[in-house]
């Protein structure tokens, strides 16, 4: 019976490694997709990174979206849940709103849990959200990531009833991506220029200070008319 690695034209290329194909192919797209942005990677490209014929990656993915939705899926869990502690706690409060510091850690806590994940390196959950977030040519975000900040944002109408919801989400905006920011490792304490290189700290510190920083803008007064 014909290997996955034997599909396509001619068969397993002289020294081609042996092992999974599908893992070699994940592990092809992660890093290309991290270093050069979902936009400018090829199909080719994976391929030829993961040394498998091309008809091998449409064996087990139909498109390149559907590569990266699988990527998306392996690093959010199989379970597809990323909201289950949002969850807990709005059960926990008796269906009473969720105060802001309490949704604000929650989100970043959820982060951090999913940059320590052992299924994938940390740096590549870091770098994929700061490339979907940051890169306009990176214009694929996974329904599960969506789905996830829908959540947040009910949560954030609820506790913030005195503010406009089209301000609500301008608030989260500026949340998310100063999350995307920090996560995908640009060093703002260079960018700042004023901080001497011992007194920088690693992405997990900055987003804990994060917290209060944001709390203050989420609860700050709504913008008059």
């Amino acid at each position: 019976m014909q290997s996955d690695d034997d599909i396509g034209k001619g068969g397993r290329a002289a020294g081609r490694p042996r092992g999974d194909a599908k893992e070699r192919i994940f592990e092809a797209a992660e890093k290309l997709f991290t270093e050069q942005g979902y936009a400018a990677t090829s199909m080719r490209m994976i391929a030829h990174a993961a040394s498998v014929p091309l008809a091998s990656i449409n064996y087990h993915f139909k498109s390149k979206r559907d590569l990266m939705e699988a990527i998306y899926r392996r690093v959010l869990g199989a379970d597809g849940r990323r909201s289950d502690y949002l969850d807990k706690l709005e059960r926990e409060a008796g269906g009473a709103p969720l105060t802001v510091p309490q949704i604000v850690q929650t989100f970043i806590e959820s982060i951090l849990r999913l940059s320590r994940k052992d299924t994938v390196s940390g740096s590549v959950f870091k770098q994929l959200i700061g490339r979907a977030y940051f890169e306009p040519g990176d214009d694929y975000i996974p329904a599960e990531y969506v789905q996830i900040m829908d959540r947040y944002r009910v949560a954030l109408l609820r506790a913030l009833p005195d503010v406009p919801e089209d301000e609500v989400v301008r608030r989260m905006y500026f949340f998310v991506g100063i999350v995307a920011y920090v996560m995908a490792g640009r060093d703002v304490m260079q960018l700042l220029g004023h901080c001497a290189p011992e007194r920088r700290h690693d992405p997990e510190t900055l987003l804990r200070a994060l917290v209060p920083f944001v709390v203050g803008g989420m609860e700050a007064p709504a913008l008059s008319a």
